[in-house]
């Protein structure tokens, strides 16, 4: 019975996921994901200090969306990490080079406006008190 009602219920979803290109439904499962997992690690983040957690959210979140371009005939945007990863498996220094410079982009720059956003809240608040 139970069995049954786990069946019907995948094939439903199966069938919804249909619809869609393939090229979309694996974009719309990445963002999911990624936004499920970052949800999570905010969670556990939160009960850090204000800058260790900060920073450690703004290390995975740049870790899990920073984009890079994949190469071969299914080319689209995929995470840099994967591109990373590849790069040291297959020793290609311009590989790891390149992909490590966009997370390290992405977190110097979510490094950046987390300094200003905090500035700006600590001075809104020193003037409302």
């Amino acid at each position: 019975m139970v069995l049954e009602t786990i069946t019907a219920i995948w094939s439903h979803i199966l069938s919804l996921l249909e619809q869609f290109p393939e090229e979309n439904v694996a974009i719309i499962v990445y963002v999911t994901g990624a936004m499920i997992a970052l949800w999570c690690w905010y969670r556990l983040m939160s009960r850090l200090p204000n800058p260790i957690g900060g920073i450690l959210w703004i290390i995975a979140f740049a870790i899990l969306v920073t984009p890079t371009i994949s190469e071969g005939p299914n080319s689209a945007l995929a995470p840099a990490i994967f591109g990373l990863l590849f790069g040291v498996i297959t020793k290609e220094h311009v590989l790891i080079w390149s992909n490590l410079s966009l997370i390290l982009f992405v977190i110097g720059t979510g490094l950046l406006v987390g300094f200003c956003w905090s500035k700006y809240s600590a001075n809104k608040t020193a003037r409302s008190v």
